[in-house]
């Protein structure tokens, strides 16, 4: 490993770890009782149960529209490459037979 994929590993450990202890130090001291903070947890993770679905769903149907316009926009660009090929090579080509005549 490299002494910047150290340093980022040894920051995300820290980070997570920080977090841990700050989650336990909130459980231990909070002035409610185990059973109403688990009741709590357990109502803010049925919350977040329920409302991540909707929310990917959300998200999925703002993707497929992003990626249809997309779509779209590459399809009309590669049209108009198409078109501009099309008149490189009949340009060409009346250019090669000009020059044939000619002879």
């Amino acid at each position: 490993m490299s002494k910047n994929s150290d340093d980022y590993l040894i920051f995300t450990v820290g980070t997570l770890l920080g977090v841990l202890s700050g989650v336990i130090a909130g459980i231990v001291f909070s002035p409610k009782s185990g059973e109403e903070m688990r009741k709590d947890l357990k109502n803010i993770a049925s919350n977040i149960c329920r409302e991540v679905p909707s929310e990917t769903e959300t998200a999925k149907k703002s993707f497929i529209k992003i990626m249809d316009k997309l779509k779209y926009t590459l399809e009309g660009q590669l049209g108009k490459i198409n078109e501009a090929l099309k008149a490189g090579r009949m340009a060409s080509a009346k250019r090669k037979e000009e020059l044939d005549v000619g002879y």
